[in-house]
């Protein structure tokens, strides 16, 4: 037990070797516009080819003359009429879901980070506590179930608690927040809570049922390039949501317990989330706050993570690193 119990301390310093992806409004808007620049033309070769089919197409024409395997049953008088529409009707609802690509949700990721600087302040001007945040957000994203995708965490100049997530691997975390934890594993908490929705694509499912892209069977830089108007159409979609609606309550729940995950994973007391949910519920500054009503009720959040708290075992012995927070923040 001696043995595991200097492992885990070992673990929980080791994110000060990681690189930092620290971020500033000058550099997000860099990226912004690299991410939302459309393909390059290429030029169209003088050779003739064969235009080439899926295996949809090629099922449709081979199966059937009306819808493939659905028309093929129709026309063994397999179906009636009301089931064979219904049927057709989801073939073309699976289409118009297809997964988002990388590109694309940087692209919008990327535009709703410059709208989060934009509502709450900017970026708050503290280099050497933003490489902080970075080293502890790197650590947890570096042991979450999407590690393969490179994350960027930035404080934002309000003293509203308040922390966003946005589609691509965008952090943000309110200087009122910060001011309200307390040790190094709360923080952990709150981030990976973050680094939870971007890793399970939280966002990504809310706009892949949007009324926007209905009839869209895949959207790509190369279709919001063509129709701009989309793409801002996207953009409003999920600034309502991750602004003023919330999103599904769920998600929320979801988001806390991979997020208590990641952050044990990493070697933080896992329990630090819960506590500072429950302190994030009794404060007076998150009366009324966008983070409350954006959020289910730190009581719900907190009995959640209360119920599954029995399954990581021996939970004391990990670290909350309280001294060494407090002397990054008078830092």
């Amino acid at each position: 037990m001696k043995t595991k119990f200097i492992i885990l301390c070992f673990l929980s310093v080791l994110f000060w070797a990681i690189p930092s992806h620290s971020f500033n409004f000058g550099n997000i808007l860099k990226e912004v516009e690299k991410s939302t620049r459309p393909p390059e033309k290429t030029q169209p070769s003088k050779e003739k080819t064969k235009p080439t089919q899926s295996p949809v197409q090629s099922s449709e024409q081979n199966s059937g003359q009306d819808g493939g395997l659905i028309g093929l049953g129709d026309s063994l008088g397999l179906f009636d009429k009301k089931t064979s529409k219904f049927l057709k009707q989801s073939v073309n609802t699976l289409k118009s879901l297809q997964p988002i690509a990388y590109e694309e949700e940087k692209a919008i990721g990327g535009r709703l980070a410059v709208e989060v600087f934009n509502r709450y302040g900017g970026a708050y001007n503290d280099p050497e506590l933003l490489n902080y945040i970075n080293l502890v957000g790197q650590s947890v994203a570096d042991v979450s179930s999407r590690s393969d995708i490179n994350y960027h965490f930035a404080i934002l100049n309000t003293e509203f608690p308040n922390a966003f997530a946005t589609p691509g691997g965008y952090v943000f975390v309110s200087i009122g927040l910060i001011r309200m934890i307390e040790n190094e594993a709360e923080l952990a908490g709150v981030l990976a809570h973050e680094v939870a929705h971007i890793a399970r694509k939280h966002a990504l499912q809310t706009l892949q049922r949007s009324r926007s892209l209905q009839g869209v069977s895949s959207l790509t830089l190369t279709v919001m390039d063509k129709d701009p108007g989309l793409f801002d159409k996207l953009i409003d979609e999920v600034s309502n949501v991750l602004f003023t609606k919330g999103l599904d309550k769920n998600l929320e729940f979801e988001a806390d317990k991979y997020g208590r995950e990641f952050a044990y994973r990493t070697g933080y007391y896992p329990g630090a989330l819960k506590r500072f949910i429950q302190k994030l519920g009794a404060s007076k500054k998150n009366q009324g706050s966008i983070f409350s009503s954006t959020h289910p009720t730190s009581r719900e959040r907190y009995n959640l993570l209360q119920k599954s708290s029995s399954r990581y075992k021996k939970a004391s012995l990990y670290p909350t690193l309280g001294k060494r927070f407090k002397v990054a923040i008078k830092r």
